[in-house]
This record gives structure tokens, sequence and C-alpha cells, in this order.
């Protein structure tokens, strides 16, 4: 790969943290084994990010269908009852329950749904939209203030280098992302006939680096001391929130 290939691997897009509240995503976004779920376009799904399983209720008796745009009934979900749910969408959950006839996974409207924490879904929601932001940047090979650990080893892979020291104010942490350009050197060679040829070879030359400083395991700066200036605009993602 090029400098230039390099480089773009590495671009940062600055961004800033909101007070959301603190959390974490253990999960790495881009490498973790993934369930057997068939998964559907555009549709978020909560086990690439949560470790606990999200549960909500059926407050009415409700058709579940099979795909999110809510096409061919896949059985009906009695009130009042549990169910486990796996995705999300703009507009609805998928779900795994036990409906009248058996257990099915299909989907629901999210306004079908309860939780007893009337904050929930809303906390669901903001998780849900920070989300996608978070997996387009890693699909970009970006990082951003605000997001974890995990999150930035999913779009960059693991670090060149790495420190951390825990002190009064916390837990911190460097991670070096150094770029390299191949350089060609050539020497001369006597071939099997004795004729001198010249032989090309490649030497790694570092040409730029950056610092991803975390603090309690969320980006709290990023610094590129040397290369050239990245490319990238300013955006907005929150930090991870508790759910639970």
């Amino acid at each position: 790969m090029n400098a230039s290939g390099l480089r773009k691997k590495l671009l940062v897009t600055l961004l800033c943290a909101s007070s959301l509240g603190t959390g974490s995503l253990s999960a790495d976004l881009r490498d973790r084994e993934k369930s057997n779920l068939s998964r559907e376009p555009g549709a978020i799904y909560l086990e690439d990010f949560l470790k606990k399983k999200v549960k909500m209720r059926v407050m009415k008796e409700v058709p579940i269908y099979a795909t999110a745009e809510r096409t061919r009934s896949v059985g009906t979900l009695l009130a009042p009852r549990y169910v486990d749910v796996l995705a999300m969408n703009d507009k609805g959950y998928r779900i795994r329950a036990m409906a009248t006839h058996g257990q099915v996974a299909g989907w629901v409207l999210s306004t079908e749904l309860a939780s007893e924490d009337k904050d929930f879904p809303a906390k669901l929601r903001k998780m849900y939209e920070r989300q996608k932001i978070v997996q387009e940047l890693i699909d970009n090979a970006q990082v951003a203030l605000g997001m974890t650990i995990d999150e930035v080893q999913a779009s960059l892979g693991k670090p060149d280098r790495k420190s951390s020291r825990l002190d009064k104010d916390g837990r911190h942490d460097v991670y070096d992302y150094v770029t390299y350009e191949k350089v060609p050197q050539y020497r001369y060679v006597r071939d099997a006939y004795g004729r001198v040829i010249r032989q090309t070879y490649y030497i790694k030359v570092e040409t730029g680096k950056v610092s991803i400083s975390f603090k309690d395991e969320n980006v709290e700066s990023i610094e590129e001391k040397e290369g050239e200036p990245q490319a990238g605009g300013f955006k907005v993602v929150p930090i991870p929130i508790e759910i639970f």
C-alpha cells in the first residue's frame, strides 16, 4: 500500500463527545463472532455492542412480521409478554418471542413494545443513533473523540505501540498508529552467468504517526505527530451511555 493509501486508512475525523453519560461497548464491532441471525440491511443488531440481552414487554396483542417492511406475518404475540430485542431500525424492533403457535423471530413496530423504565426506549434509541455514526466511521477507517478502545481497534486495527498509566483521575491509555511507505532501493549483483544486474528491494520508511489518547477507555484526544495533515471535518458523536 502506498503512502496515500496508508494516510487514507488513518483518516482522522475529530468528533466532539456530548454529555450523555458514560458507558462501554466491549464488543469488537468488526471482528467479533456474530450469531446465526439472518441480517436485514439497514438494521443495527444489539449483540454487536451490548453484552446483556434487552428485554421489553408486549402491551397488547400484535402481529409479528418476517421483514422490517412488515410483509408476511409469522405469528401473533399475546400480551402481556416479555420478548428479547435482537435488532433495531428507524421504525421498529426485531424480536424473538413465544407466539401463539411457538417461538418466532420477526419485526414489530417500536410503539408496540414498552419497558418498566420509561426512559429505556429513549436511551436505546440514542444508542442506536450513535451506533449508526460509529459504524460509518469504522467502515471508513476513521476515529473520533468519544469512541471506545474496542471501536478504535475495530476501525484501525491493533496499534503499533501503546502505553498505559493509572492515577487519581482514572486510567489513561495512548495508542500510536504509524503509517509507512515502501521506498525502493537498488543494488548491483551478479547473476548465475556472471553478468552485473540491478536488483530492486524495498525498505519501510515511517511517514506519519497518529497518537490516540483514551481516558477511562474513551477517546479524549487525537494528535498527529508527524506526516501530512489529515483530511476530515468536525462532527458530533456522543460517548456511550449506560442503558441498564
